[in-house]
Parts: structure tokens; sequence; C-alpha cells
């Protein structure tokens, strides 16, 4: 029988160390490599959105938790549309012939589109430092500070943004696929994506893709 001599120890020990070292660089250089290529940045579309994009979105920020009586403060830049993390998205958009969509395009909203999102009152804001003035309200860090429920959620939805996505539309441009949400904390926020349908020139909710709540 072939008989095989145990490394020695110290020889052993030296090989799994070499092997744990490698493998903590290679997770280094991993991760350098994934730090130091982020997903770039989408393209702001220098095209102005449409009346018919602008009354997609009409319709859903007045449709959707809008109360009439407190500004709000919305995305100046769209999405990009996504449904990879929608579990019912193939059944959902079954039957509709969507047009191709470039994720890479966004829009932002201009204040000569305010008008026709009426009668929705708009602050268009920056993402990122409207995000400082979330954290800075958020209701339960608001509550920890000794505000009552009900101002620190007032103010918590007062100081929120509402955030929408480029719109899907099918090639009759009678269905309208979009996602939208409104962010106030880190447990304030809800959301979901929505079917719209155009009847006689009117927008009007067919369905809904998801919808969440935190």
């Amino acid at each position: 029988m072939l008989s095989v001599s145990p490394l020695p120890a110290c020889r052993a020990g030296r090989l799994l160390l070499a092997s744990v070292v490698a493998l903590v660089v290679l997770g280094f250089a991993s991760g350098s490599i994934a730090q130091q290529a982020p997903p770039p940045a989408p393209k702001v579309s220098d095209q102005p959105l449409t009346a018919e994009q602008l009354g997609v979105y009409k319709f859903i920020l007045t449709h959707w938790m809008y109360d009439g009586k407190s500004p709000l403060n919305l995305i100046i830049q769209t999405d990009a549309f996504s449904m990879e993390d929608a579990s019912d998205a193939q059944a959902c958009l079954k039957g509709l012939d969507l047009e191709p969509y470039d994720p890479a395009v966004v829009h932002r909203f201009r204040l000569q589109d305010l008008p026709q999102l009426n009668p929705v009152h708009l602050q268009l804001v920056e993402r990122e430092a409207q995000q400082k003035v979330v954290e800075e309200n958020d209701p339960s860090r608001l509550i920890q500070r000794g505000k009552s429920v009900e101002e620190a959620v007032k103010s918590g939805f007062d100081h929120g943004y509402a955030w929408v996505t480029e719109i899907r539309c099918d090639k009759s441009h009678t269905h309208a696929v979009v996602s939208y949400g409104f962010h106030c904390g880190g447990l304030c926020g809800n959301g979901g994506t929505a079917i719209l349908e155009k009847t006689d020139g009117v927008w009007k909710i067919k369905g809904y893709c998801s919808n969440w709540i935190s």
C-alpha cells in the first residue's frame, strides 16, 4: 500500500496561512473593484416631459396620498423604471405590448411643468438634500426627543418626499405603467406600481402590480 507522509505541522500551517491571506487579498481586491466601478448614473434626457407623461404623473400624484393642503416635495428627477423586485411582474404586465424602453435615460421636472400637474401644490427638491431633511425629521427620532406621536408623524410627512419612475406605455398609448413612492423616515413611507388605462382621454386605475409600506 502506498503511504503518504503527512505534511509537517509547521509547513501545513504556513500553507493554511498563505491560503487565508490569499482569500483575504482577493476579497479586498474584489471589494475595491466593486467600489471603483459603481453602476453608471443614468443620462438625463434633454427632451421635456410630454403632455401625456405629465398627465400620467398628475393622476398618480393627485389620487395617491395627497390631502390637498400641504405642499408635496417631489424629487426633481425621475427614477428608472424596473420590475425586477416584483414577483408577479410577468402576470401583472401580461397582455401589454409595451414600447421599447431605455433604462439608462431619465427626465427632470421643470418649473414650467408644475402648472400642468395642478391641483397638486408641488415643491421640486433634490433627493440627496431632501434625504438629509428627512433623516432630521424622522418620526422615530422626533419621538425619542420628546415629540408626541402625532407631532412626529406630521413633521415626518411635511418633510418627506415623493418620487416617480419613468413611464412605460404600450404601443397603443392606452395603457401606462409607473412606480411611485413616498419616503418620510426609516419606518415611514409607502408606494407601489400602478397600471393606468386611458378611456375617452381620461386616465383611470386598471390595477396594481405591487404595493409596499414601511
